[in-house]
């Protein structure tokens, strides 16, 4: 190998595993992150090369002619984000590299770009996505309007709060345990000033709960479990059980110090159903405001209604035509969802993942076994199946997503019949 061609490999490999450590940052999945940067390899004339993606890791081999090993090796910041935007523009990047096949340090500057791109909405207007989520998802669990609005003035604050911990560098585990009590703590002087019910309370507690389980942690590790990429999935795993855990440890503590107080009378566990037109409207405006709040730009905003439209409508229809408990209809839906954005995905020309999340969390989540965990827990009994099951039920919705995906691949490996010539 030449001084020049060791120099341009020496910067594909740099180029590439930057592109690698960008992807794990915005939220891709490893096994999509690893095929996309062998087929930039290859397009850059490094066909052997060997991609490799354990937890925040990477590690690219590249194999010269003279059997020398080229290697680069990067860890990405986290792998705990999503940021539905700068995982499109990563795409695009990656898009054009594979058709054209660029020299690296054009590749470099559209990396550089892509990067410094500006953000679709401004970093204030973010929460408010999360508000119309917060809200939908409250209003599908069957709560009040008055709830609903509590539940998304509450998630805001918390969602700063999640922020600033992060930025202090405080474990996951204990920043989400605070954000857990945090959102309690404000659904109780709610409460106490009576602003709204101990039932809206409840309601408003279990959505922002509902909220912080990581979906999209739980949607890639099931992606690279079926992938049979088994390492990558359980370090995708380790990650998401630290948030799970952070969830139980200030759940722990919430309901333990609730023990203190009388509640009065039980309430109802059960909750008005909604109609089969406004749970599929609220899925799709929950869908909307999702993938707002997860950074997604105006052209997400589309495909990301009929994610919702989609997901609920398979999930309401199995729920009152198929009388199918919610635990199976969700995971269904959710291959569903998995399949169209498999579908949609290079069409659209945006994230797979993304378009699976936008769906699954704005009509799949189980915000009402949270909801009747902690009404049962409230008064002296034990609730903590209804949040086994809601756990349960979250893992199913990323597996079900991610069966989806593995679906539309055999699909496509189907052979199309030939037309026999002259007929």
């Amino acid at each position: 190998m030449g001084e020049d061609e060791r120099r341009r490999t020496w910067a594909s490999l740099d180029f590439l595993v930057k592109l690698a450590t960008a992807m794990l940052e915005s939220g891709y999945a490893t096994d999509p992150m690893t095929q996309t940067v062998r087929l930039c390899g290859a397009a850059m004339g490094l066909e052997r090369i060997t991609v490799v993606g354990i937890g925040r890791t990477v590690t690219l081999e590249y194999l010269c002619a003279d059997g020398q090993a080229l290697t680069r090796t990067a860890a990405a910041s986290t792998i705990d984000a999503f940021d539905c935007d700068r995982m499109k523009r990563l795409k695009n990047v990656a898009r054009e590299v594979t058709l054209s096949g660029t020299d690296p340090d054009t590749a470099r500057r559209m990396l550089a770009d892509a990067e410094r791109g500006p953000l679709p909405w401004p970093w204030w207007f973010l929460p408010f996505g999360g508000s119309l989520l917060a809200l939908c998802i409250a209003l599908q669990v069957g709560g009040t309007a008055k709830a609903a609005v509590a539940a998304a003035v509450v998630l805001p604050p918390v969602y700063a709060l999640g922020r600033g911990l992060g930025r202090l560098a405080i474990p996951r585990l204990y920043g989400v345990a605070v954000q857990t009590a945090f959102a309690a703590a404000l659904g109780g002087l709610l409460h106490v000033a009576s602003a709204i019910t101990l039932t809206d309370t409840a309601v408003l507690i279990a959505t922002n709960w509902v909220l912080l389980v990581p979906m999209p942690q739980l949607v890639s590790t099931a992606i690279d479990a079926v992938s049979s990429d088994g390492v990558a999935a359980l370090a995708r795993a380790a990650s998401a059980l630290l948030v799970v855990g952070g969830i139980t440890l200030g759940g722990a503590l919430v309901l333990a110090f609730s023990q203190r107080f009388s509640f009065g009378d039980p309430i109802d566990p059960t909750l008005p159903q909604l109609s089969l037109r406004l749970a599929i409207g609220f899925s799709i405006l929950g869908a909307l405001g999702n993938a707002v709040f997860n950074g997604g730009g105006r052209d997400l905003l589309l495909p990301a209604a009929g994610a919702g439209l989609l997901t609920a409508a398979v999930n309401q229809t199995l729920i009152h035509a198929g009388n199918m408990p919610s635990e199976w209809s969700g995971p269904i839906a959710a291959a569903a969802l998995g399949f169209a954005a498999a579908a949609c995905s290079d069409l659209l020309r945006l994230p797979m993942t993304a378009l699976a999340l936008v769906g699954i969390t704005g009509a799949l989540l189980p915000g009402l076994i949270v909801y009747q965990g902690l009404v049962i827990e409230l008064f002296h009994t034990s609730g903590v199946g209804y949040f086994v099951r809601a756990f349960a039920v979250c893992v199913g919705l990323g597996v079900g997503a991610a069966l989806g995906v593995i679906l539309y691949v055999l699909f496509r490996r189907i052979p199309l019949p030939r037309r026999r010539a002259g007929g």
